[in-house]
């Protein structure tokens, strides 16, 4: 199976369908579509009765395991349940990064399906694991926000010293948390507010890329800034100190 990657994948997603040989074939080999259109498969999953909606959406996630292309269709279908999630549960994140987590997630729900089942609301089987890697993506924002809001906060119990968040990435980079890049791509675009596809572009990488390399590199900083790492205080005056150098 491909995952469907775009600068804008929910315009993506509206836009896909099969090609005439990917739906004969899928047809063929699933008598549950038998007969059917795309149209009316699309009609079906948004009207039809719960038993019909399982049957179908089922014959679309085995087609996935024979077929790469059939993925997109999945996700397509998907997709009202998707936003009604997004907005749901992540109404402060970015539309296009909630989503990206939702259908990398999907992704791997659908890889994982186990066709020899016959399940119940296929459809919430399918979302449940998106809908968790969505909520901890949540929760990793509102803790980066925390540990951000320690750029101008004090360090109480070391007068005279405060954390920025330069060094509190260079401390990262010190440990093996993040890379150098990783850590120039959150201070550029979370601290000094450079849009990511231009700092995406100085440092080489796609939107893309850059989108899910900063997001993963926030997750792992956070939960180590949490559970292990000591705050390595920045003098308020003087010379720049080692770690300010390496950020």
């Amino acid at each position: 199976m491909e995952r469907t990657v775009s600068a804008d994948l929910e315009t993506a997603l509206e836009q896909v369908a099969p090609t005439r040989a990917q739906w004969d074939a899928w047809t063929r080999r699933e008598q549950s579509l038998a007969g059917l259109t795309y149209g009316d498969l699309r009609r079906v999953l948004r009207t039809g009765g719960q038993d019909r909606k399982d049957e179908l959406l089922g014959a679309l996630v085995r087609a996935t395991h024979s077929d790469p292309g059939a993925f997109g269709v999945v996700a397509a279908c998907l997709l009202p349940g998707l936003r009604r999630r997004i907005a749901r549960y992540a109404p402060t994140l970015d539309r296009q990064d909630a989503l990206a987590v939702m259908v990398d997630a999907l992704y791997e729900a659908v890889a994982g399906y186990d066709t020899a089942d016959q399940y119940r609301f296929v459809a919430g089987a399918l979302l449940d694991p998106p809908t968790r890697r969505l909520r901890r993506a949540v929760a990793d924002q509102r803790l980066w926000s925390v540990h951000a809001r320690h750029d101008t906060d004090p360090v109480s119990s070391t007068p005279g010293l405060e954390l920025s968040a330069a060094a509190m990435l260079a401390s990262a980079v010190d440990a093996g948390v993040v890379t150098d890049r990783d850590a120039l791509l959150i201070l550029e675009t979370r601290i000094a507010g450079c849009p990511l596809r231009e700092a995406a572009g100085r440092l080489g990488l796609g939107y893309e890329a850059a989108k899910k390399r900063r997001q993963r590199a926030e997750v792992r900083w956070a939960a180590w800034w949490t559970s292990s790492a000591t705050p390595v205080p920045v003098r308020r005056s003087g010379g720049p100190s080692r770690r300010e150098e390496v950020a």
